[in-house]
């Protein structure tokens, strides 16, 4: 009984343990989000003073964050948004956090409830919801919120709604394992919507024996209305299965169009080196397989489209925008934006000179050459130029085999490579394991679900193609029909 009742004490200990550090990890996250947020008014205020615009002053702080401390761009900028509000628009809620009161996550769902709330309701809700938040955990602290601020303007909460409704928005990121995560904000009628239709789905267009959980059903629901197919195929195997004349006449699924870039050795079963998916990052080589049954095809050599072995005109183009062959090669190689932490895909980046084109005299400015474009993001086009310009502190440096140099205002420093040349040309052969080439699409073995998973996703295995090719390919394919 002795053993039991110290043990009992000693749990009474680490709970208020715990207590203490979670106040104290709580107090150095607003710390960290303060100091954030003083760099970023910083860097806004010197910017503005060397003559960049009011809408894009500042917004490079997130990537020389992002530099110094290894996170990510998206977590720096959400991080400064909040520090900002913290600052100017919720002073309770900034005292409450410091003290570690209550953490980042409470912050985050009164900073979210009380977006859009006019004024002098602001200042008359947040000391009250600041308070209550001590007391109760995220999800408590928007439900009541919500409520208080109904009762206290049902009329403002129609506009709050509306200008809610107008942050609208659908992102897809890479998850692990080939996988992604979905993250999306709807109008509350039209998010139930989407919920109802994916399990009525789920429930009524398989039969009982199909292996899927209801989640997995959904999830494949979800593609099959974006696909086109409009509906679940029944995986029960079973040659009566009820829904059977139903799947028959289902239709085709329309194809999304994706870059993968992949080795011709792996692409033949003869490796099993990974592949890019662009946007996505690593997938294995047989997933690889798998999307191109349906695939079209652009050959990346390994030598340069403007190096002296291949060609016998000038390296030098005195045109500013590139040949589709450049272009497309350009985008193959780099694969993702070169600039830090930023994962925005090649085929979504502009695509930039190192050595600035001169459009008056061409002949003295950067070639629109392979070796002098590179891949990037409008948001890193726009700090690259800010940095040629002295308006912004950074340094963009080229080094040899497409490596860039990037050097923050205070000195940091970090080289980024070309993510889509380690995966068109691996050094290291990775031995086949997996399959022996291209796949029959009779025989494959489906991925999950993959008539509608994959093949409902994936047209091609390209790695890159324009906008304007994309609408020649399908006048061309219309004019044969």
């Amino acid at each position: 009984m002795g053993e039991f009742a110290d043990g009992w004490a000693n749990t009474f200990e680490v709970v208020e343990q715990l207590r203490v550090v979670h106040s104290r990890i709580a107090a150095l996250q607003a710390e960290e989000a303060a100091l954030m947020t003083r760099l970023y008014e910083a860097r806004r205020a010197e910017q503005i003073d060397l003559g960049v615009g009011l809408l894009y002053a500042g917004e490079s702080t997130a990537t020389e964050i992002g530099v110094a401390l290894k996170m990510s761009q998206r977590s720096a900028d959400n991080l400064i948004n909040i520090g900002l509000d913290l600052e100017h628009r919720l002073p309770t809620t900034a005292e409450a956090f410091a003290a570690g009161r209550i953490d980042l996550a409470q912050v985050r769902a009164i900073r979210e409830t009380l977006t859009n709330v006019r004024g002098d309701l602001l200042t008359e809700l947040e000391p009250k919801i600041a308070v209550y938040a001590e007391d109760a955990d995220p999800q408590r602290v928007r439900r009541t919120a919500r409520r208080w601020i109904a009762e206290a303007d049902p009329e403002g909460q129609a506009v709050r709604r509306k200008e809610a409704e107008a942050e609208r928005y659908v992102s897809v990121n890479a998850a692990d394992n080939g996988t992604a995560v979905v993250d999306a904000v709807l109008p509350a009628a039209g998010g139930r919507t989407l919920y109802e239709k994916l399990r009525e789905m789920a429930c009524t267009q398989v039969c009982s024996e199909d292996p899927r959980t209801q989640n997995q059903r959904r999830a494949d629901a979800l593609v099959a209305l974006a696909d086109g197919t409009g509906r679940l195929t029944c995986q029960c195997g079973r040659a009566d299965c009820p829904r059977a004349p139903f799947d028959a006449v289902a239709p085709m699924p329309r194809k999304a169009l994706v870059q993968v870039g992949v080795s011709a050795e792996t692409l033949a079963g003869l490796q099993d080196n990974p592949a890019l998916l662009a946007g996505f990052g690593a997938i294995d080589a047989d997933l690889a397989r798998q999307i191109a049954r349906y695939a079209r095809f652009e050959i990346i050599t390994e030598t340069a489209t403007d190096s002296p072995s291949t060609t016998t005109t000038p390296a030098r183009d005195l045109v500013y925008k590139p040949s589709a062959r450049v272009a497309s090669r350009v985008r193959a190689l780099d694969g993702i934006c070169r600039a830090p932490g930023c994962q925005v895909p090649a085929a979504d980046t502009d695509l930039d000179h190192q050595d600035r084109f001169d459009h008056g005299n061409p002949d003295n400015g950067g070639p629109t050459s392979e070796h002098n474009l590179g891949a990037r993001c409008r948001r890193h086009h726009r700090l690259k130029t800010l940095a040629d310009n002295h308006r912004n502190g950074w340094k963009v440096d080229h080094l040899p085999d497409r490596e860039v140099q990037w050097t923050t205002p205070t000195g940091d420093s970090i080289t980024t490579t070309p993510e889509g040349a380690q995966f068109l040309f691996p050094t290291e052969p990775v031995p086949p394991v997996t399959a022996t080439g291209v796949p029959d699409a009779e025989t494959i073995s489906p991925f999950i679900d993959a008539g509608p998973v994959i093949d409902g996703l994936m047209e091609m295995m390209h790695v890159y193609c324009t906008p304007s090719q994309r609408k020649a390919y399908w006048r061309t394919r219309r004019a044969k029909m």
